[in-house]
């Protein structure tokens, strides 16, 4: 069911390239591109605890994750509907009301996934599940995103695009059926809470400050995060208005993005047996973090399906090793509770920084943006190196055994 359900997740994941893509060929704005991350962000941001106090007190959480998610993936179908229907003059608007409502039912998926993946793979098994699952997920979207590329070209706009949307919810439905039976052993429930809704917050507030690990990680995490969601919206602008780059070329751009993903997947997952998670987790940052500056100062395409390429692999290492660091600060019975509120802060930074360098962008240039965004990621890798020089405080302790997904 794993793997039915990473190579189904693998073909709604080829969607992430082209969506910025579509809203500027619709004549979207830098800021429209902004928003199209800024808005499900603040919905994530808003919802994430509240939907982290639902779910703890959940037994079963696996229906909630694949029911949510089959929700959000229909909206690239709802989506091809939009345009067609909607006049001109609002369909990119529509569009982003469109991805404002979906970020509902993803705070659902988004929330629920951290637990689901570690209940799979259990504390000892969370490198080499991850990296068999994104590595099935990062093959199948090499290949499906260079078929998606060349599949624009051959059809006209805006048609094109609705063509594809309507496929990735159709692997959405896909990904509903094998993992509504992942098999995945329950963590034990929390205490009894208060019934006043300012009552519960405060609780989880105080289970939250208990543990100093996971505050500390969740700190340095959001810095980096920053650096990464700032260049979000720049990067696919930077493919159109400074390369002048075709949806052929774009589809061959992340097709060395997803393939390199393969490969740094396997890399990072036995460097990690041999080395430990926190060299993959300094190297990984520093390389993942200066390719936004490289990239800034790149004017050829086959140079920048290059670098996309290598800095793909280190990227990768950055997934896992980050995953690994956050599920080791979770305690067990809590561990809704937990991710809801990383899922908040990273929704937080989703929010301020996509806007913040649109606005850069316009002002400074989308290069010199760029730029920032690598010194941001930097300072981030920074302050991980920090913290491996000093002695480690007492991390969260797993309760109870867990299984491994059918």
């Amino acid at each position: 069911m794993m793997r039915g359900d990473s190579v189904a997740m693998g073909v709604v994941a080829s969607v992430s390239p082209f969506l910025a893509v579509f809203i500027v060929r619709l004549g979207g704005s830098a800021f429209d591109v902004s928003l199209l991350t800024a808005i499900p962000a603040i919905g994530g941001f808003l919802l994430a605890i509240p939907v982290g106090q639902f779910l703890q007190g959940k037994s079963r959480i696996v229906p909630w994750y694949s029911g949510a998610r089959v929700i959000a993936h229909s909206s690239y179908a709802v989506a091809a509907v939009v345009v067609l229907v909607a006049p001109p003059s609002v369909v990119v608007p529509a569009l982003l009301v469109v991805w404002a409502l979906a970020a509902i039912p993803s705070t659902i998926g988004t929330v629920a996934f951290p637990i689901v993946m570690d209940g799979a793979s259990g504390p000892r098994g969370r490198y080499e599940m991850m990296g068999r699952r994104w590595a099935i997920m990062g093959a199948t979207t090499a290949i499906t995103v260079a078929l998606t590329g060349q599949l624009l070209d051959q059809f006209p706009f805006p048609g094109n695009y609705q063509m594809v949307f309507v496929g990735f919810s159709i692997a959405g439905v896909a990904s509903f059926y094998f993992s509504r039976r992942f098999r995945v052993v329950d963590y034990a429930r929390r205490p009894a809470s208060p019934s006043r809704r300012f009552g519960r917050l405060r609780q989880m507030v105080r289970t939250v400050r208990s543990e100093p690990a996971f505050l500390s990680y969740s700190a340095r995490q959001l810095v980096y995060v920053v650096g990464v969601r700032f260049a979000v919206p720049l990067i696919p602008l930077y493919y159109v208005d400074q390369l002048d780059a075709t949806d052929g070329w774009i589809g061959f751009i992340v097709t060395c993005q997803s393939v390199a993903l393969l490969v740094g997947y396997q890399l990072w997952r036995r460097v990690s047996a041999r080395r430990g998670g926190s060299l993959v987790l300094l190297v990984t940052l520093f390389v993942a973090a200066l390719y936004p500056a490289f990239l800034s100062v790149t004017n050829s395409l086959p140079l920048v399906a290059a670098l996309t390429a290598i800095a793909a692999i280190f990227s990768a290492g950055v997934d896992l090793a980050l995953f690994d660091e956050l599920m080791k600060r979770i305690p067990r019975p809590f561990g809704v509770t937990f991710t809801s509120v990383d899922t908040a802060l990273v929704n937080a930074a989703g929010i301020v920084a996509p806007l913040l360098g649109a606005t850069l962008a316009v002002a400074l240039g989308i290069g010199t943006a760029l730029q920032i965004a690598s010194v941001i990621g930097l300072v981030g890798l920074i302050l991980f190196a920090l913290d491996s020089r000093r002695s480690r405080g007492p991390v969260a302790r797993p309760v109870g055994d867990v299984s491994s997904a059918a």
